[in-house]
């Protein structure tokens, strides 16, 4: 007979009940295959590349659950008296039969259907999350686009609204200026001939005080209501002009206040950075204020964290642009603020230098000190109060401003930042 297996002696060999093909353990049938019908080999070659397929398709958690077919190995169990021979008849024992192996087949079949038609709705659904994100994505930027170009405009706007009300400002101080100018000159000749008109009485009373003492009271009480009547008027005159020039000067500063108040909505937001600040400064709770304590912290020990001065950075460094930011001293007489290098030493002493990446000033007492080289000081008076410091990365310049006063304290020039990002810096 033919020897379906190819191990040759015309005999169907025994197969073990229980076997593994890749990582699935199948349990064999236990029915006859008959002989001459079954070619054991090409079967087990098709259950193979059908496991292979699953294995390539996704690893052994998707092979195990698409492959929920009955795990097992088609086993062939022969009776050594019954295997070899043709004369044991069409239904060999232990040979499974044509119809067995369709069934089998078309269980598969039905089983692999089902797994596709899931497979494909899991795609359809991913295809369509991946849409939806897509969609999504693009609707935020066509949000940011849009709002990109409002912002563009509006600050377009409002540089052509600053440069105008520059100009009116400037145009009306200059007017201010020239009708002072004006009034002063009118005040001065007026005045001019005003004494010129006293010159003459003076001169005329000394002659008349050599007349009769008949005329001398009549003409004595009628030059000095002229002359009384004269400074009145000339006084008040110049007290109306003024009145009138400061007035308008007062609508100038408020004007000006104006624009200051706008431009402070967009100062800086400064926050500090608890990792950068020392031992011995405790923060607020939302970070925008910090006061110097006798007793250290136990905080952890960081690259960033100043170990020896009592110095604290802001959380945002700035690397490009104009930036401000007001700080409020609460009574303290010993301070010091303004911006640092990334770089700036965190270990040791430091010293307050541009040559050393810090650009500061502060109170020391009664008297103010920038850090410079050497150090520039001047008299301070009173309360402090909120001083405000103002970055121009790209012009390298740091200047300081009392709140209260218009013209700044003191300016860096020439500032330094070697591309570095700089930070608002505190020391207290």
């Amino acid at each position: 007979g033919c020897d379906p297996t190819g191990c040759g002696g015309g005999t169907a060999r025994s197969w073990p009940e229980r076997g593994r093909l890749g990582d699935a353990e199948a349990v064999g049938h236990r029915s006859r295959f008959r002989k001459g019908n079954f070619q054991p080999k090409q079967h087990l070659e098709h259950l193979a590349e059908k496991l292979k397929l699953l294995d390539l398709e996704g690893g052994r958690e998707e092979k195990e659950h698409l492959c929920s077919w009955r795990k097992r190995t088609i086993a062939f169990r022969g009776d050594a008296k019954a295997s070899g021979s043709s004369r044991d008849g069409p239904r060999a024992r232990g040979s499974p039969t044509t119809a067995d192996v369709e069934e089998s087949a078309q269980e598969d079949r039905e089983q692999i259907h089902s797994d596709l038609e899931k497979l494909k709705k899991q795609r359809e659904e991913i295809l369509e999350l991946k849409i939806s994100g897509e969609r999504r994505c693009q609707d935020y930027l066509t949000q940011t686009e849009v709002e990109r170009q409002k912002i563009v405009s509006e600050f377009r706007q409002l540089r052509r609204f600053l440069k105008d009300q520059e100009l009116i400002l400037l145009a009306r101080l200059g007017e201010l200026d020239r009708e002072m100018m004006r009034r002063q000159e009118e005040e001065e000749t007026k005045i001019t001939g005003e004494i010129s008109l006293l010159d003459v009485l003076i001169c005329e009373m000394q002659k008349k005080l050599e007349q009769p003492a008949s005329r001398f009271l009549q003409v004595r009480c009628s030059n000095g209501q002229d002359r009384r009547g004269g400074k009145v008027g000339s006084a008040q005159r110049t007290t109306e002009t003024f009145l009138d020039l400061g007035r308008r000067l007062h609508v100038i500063s408020q004007q000006n206040c104006v624009l200051r108040e706008m431009l402070g909505r967009f100062q800086a937001f400064v926050t500090l950075d608890p990792d950068t600040a020392n031992t011995r400064l405790i923060l607020s709770r939302d970070r925008r204020g910090v006061r110097w304590t006798d007793a250290g912290q136990d905080l952890p020990t960081t690259p960033q964290r100043f170990d020896a001065s009592c110095c604290v950075l802001g959380c945002q460094g700035f690397t490009v642009g104009r930036h401000c930011w007001e700080v409020e001293v609460a009574g303290g007489r010993t301070w010091a603020l303004g911006v640092a290098r990334r770089s700036v030493p965190r270990k040791g002493w430091l010293e307050f230098q541009p040559e050393k990446g810090i650009w500061a000033m502060g109170r020391c007492g009664n008297r103010y000190r920038v850090f410079t080289s050497p150090i520039t000081t001047f008299p301070a008076t009173g309360e402090t109060g909120r001083v405000r410091v103002a970055l121009d990365y790209g012009g390298g310049q740091v200047t300081f401003y009392l709140a209260e006063r218009e013209p700044p304290i003191f300016t860096f020039h020439k500032a330094s930042f070697g591309g570095e990002s700089i930070f608002p810096f505190f020391w207290v």
